[in-house]
Parts: C-alpha cells; structure tokens; sequence
C-alpha cells in the first residue's frame, strides 16, 4: 500500500523541488497522524488525543542566514480526521504576564501582539494558501495569499469561514488550539500518503527590552515564499518517506540538498532519535581516539601528550553539554560539527603511531 503512497508523496515532492532546483535546501516533513476522538477546542492541550503525538520544536530565528534556534520555543501537533484539521501549539513563556493581547477585532494586525500565523497550502503547488492567525485572547484573522503576475498577494477569505480557535494562558506557557473543516480549505479529506506545504511562524513580544523574537519552523519561510515553508504528509510516517525521498527528491536537487537522518541524509521532525545517533557517533569517536593515545604508550613525548588530552577533554565536555541539550536541528548540527572538529586529533595520532611503527631513524654512517 505505501508503495503507492510513495508515488503520490514523490510526484508533489518533486514539484516542490523544481521550485528550488539549485538551491541548497534543508527539507522539513511532519507527519500528521489521525485521531479518532476530536479534541475540544478550549487551548489546554489536555486531550488524550494530543498525548505522546510528534510535535514541530525546532522553530528558529527568522532572518538569520542559518539555522539559529529561537531562544524560547514553540511546540506544534497537528492530527486530522474526516471532519477536519486539528492543531495544538504550546508556546513556551518565561514572562506570561507581559504577553501582548491588544487586537480583540476580526482580521486585525495580529502580528503586533504576541501571536501565531499557519500557513496552509492543499498540495506543493506554491500558487496559493490559506494563512490563519491568532493571539493568546483568540482572536481571529484569516487570509488567502495567491501567486499573481504582480507576485504573492493577500486577499480575503471570504465569507463563511468556520474554523475556530481556543487560547489558555498558564504559569510558564500560552497555547492555542485550532479546529480547521476540509470545507474551509475546500477539500475533501486527504487520502493516506498526501503531501501539503505547511508553515508555523510565531511573533514574540511579551519579555520586550529587545527580547522580540520572530521565529518559524523553516528559515527564510516568508509569505511571499511557499517554496520555503515545510512539508506535512498524512498519514505517513517519517521513517518511510525517508526511503523514498532519498530515492526520489535528493538526485532532482543534484547533490544541493541538506537532509538529516536515517536514510542517506534527511532531517524530519523525530529530532530525538537524531540526537542519539548523533551523540553515539560521537563517543565512539572519541572512545577510539582515547584508545590510540592509550595504545602510543611511552613513544609519545609528554609535550604531544598534553595538548592531546586537552583537547579531547573539551570535546567530551562539549559532548556533555550536547547530551544535556534539547533535541533539535541546532543540537544536531552542533553534534555534527564536535565529531568534525576530531579529525586533526585523529590525524596527530595517526602520524605518531606510524613514526612509531617505523621506529628511531637508523644512523647515518
């Protein structure tokens, strides 16, 4: 059966890689499970069908060149049934009582209060959306932006929309809940194996000072550019598209794009068993580079031997510090480069242990 899920994931993944063909890209999935019990929509998250769900939590700075994570984080579930699409965002808050809330009116600037923008697009054209916002009193925005000659534009809903919307606001955190109908996003809904563009973007204000943060789950995820925003699939889960995207997504970018993962290299939203990998990497890495400079014994000098173990200690102690970390695309990368940076120790030992394989120079005659 997946194997023609396969098809239909690869063929609208393939469209969004035409859109990007050349560029470097990181690719972003989130797999939207189905529920068989709605959750009622009142922004506690306390639902038993939000529990132990894949959540969205490597939201980073919007602006910067690379992905540099928001310093307080955003955590997003979505889940679906026939009705409808449901999502849960909890946005963590070390300040709630200074949370900005000053637009109560349908369709208002919400982008100056402390607030939540959805963007989604029913496939990967990248032609048109639907973007949804809300701040932590529940007022309601709604838009569509469409692709035209003059480039993306926003335009009205329209009327009748029916989507709705739940905020709380707790000790160190707000949240919001959403309940969208297909009919809202004039869908029927969509078959297992389907491919949507999706983009969260958060707008923080509550701690001010120059504490503003404007985050979103994918760098450079403008309005004007879908191209960028991330990718969902229902149900689907991450460890299958992998396979496929490897096979299918990565050839068409020509070798461009940036993937973490299992499978070749893709990033998905499971950051949690990336961590692990990575963090096993690296002390096996590390493991094997105490060994060597055990195994040189008394032929490497005190004066090698010293900035040798220094090293390596500062690498265990990044290490440390990296098991200690939250399980994010930051914290994998940041584990990618601690393993990168032990090469010239692997190589300082690789060239003492071949001078004392070939052992004391013979003496000149």
């Amino acid at each position: 059966m997946f194997e023609h899920r396969n098809a239909v994931c690869a063929a609208a993944l393939l469209a969004v890689s035409a859109v990007c063909a050349g560029d470097a890209r990181v690719v972003n999935l989130y797999d939207v499970q189905r529920t068989d019990k709605a959750p009622a929509i009142d922004g506690k998250l306390d639902d038993e069908c939000w529990r132990n769900r894949p959540e969205i939590t490597n939201m980073v700075l919007r602006g910067a060149a690379t992905r540099v994570p928001a310093r307080v984080q955003t955590h997003t579930t979505l889940l679906y049934d026939d009705q409808a699409l449901y999502v849960a965002i909890k946005l963590d808050e070390p300040n709630p009582q200074g949370l900005r809330k000053n637009y109560v009116q349908y369709d208002g600037q919400l982008w100056w209060d402390d607030s939540v923008e959805l963007y989604i697009e029913t496939g990967c054209s990248h032609q048109e959306y639907f973007k949804l916002m809300s701040n932590a009193l529940g007022t309601r925005a709604d838009w569509r932006g469409k692709n035209t000659p003059m480039g993306f534009q926003m335009f009205d809903w329209g009327t009748g929309a029916e989507w709705t919307v739940g905020a709380h606001v707790g000790a160190d955190f707000w949240s919001l809940e959403f309940r969208i109908p297909w009919s809202d996003l004039e869908t029927p809904p969509p078959q297992p194996g389907t491919v949507w563009t999706f983009e969260v973007v958060r707008f923080r204000y509550a701690e001010g000072g120059g504490k503003n943060e404007y985050s979103s789950w994918n760098v450079g995820a403008t309005h004007d550019k879908p191209g960028n925003f991330g990718n969902i699939v229902f149900s689907g889960t991450s460890a299958e598209l992998e396979k496929m995207i490897v096979a299918n997504l990565k050839p068409v970018f020509g070798g461009a794009v940036k993937m973490y993962g299992r499978e070749g290299e893709l990033r998905y939203t499971d950051y949690a068993t990336l961590k692990q990998e990575r963090l096993a990497a690296v002390r096996a890495n590390l493991q094997g580079l105490r060994a060597k400079l055990a195994g040189l014994g008394e032929t490497l000098d005190p004066a090698t031997r010293k900035p040798v173990q220094e090293q390596l200690a500062a690498r265990e102690k990044g290490l440390a510090e990296l098991d200690g970390a939250p399980a994010s695309a930051a914290t994998a990368e940041a584990l990618d480069k601690l393993n990168e940076s032990c090469a010239p120790i692997l190589w300082t030992l690789k060239y003492h242990e071949l001078n004392a394989h070939l052992g004391p120079a013979a003496p000149k005659p």
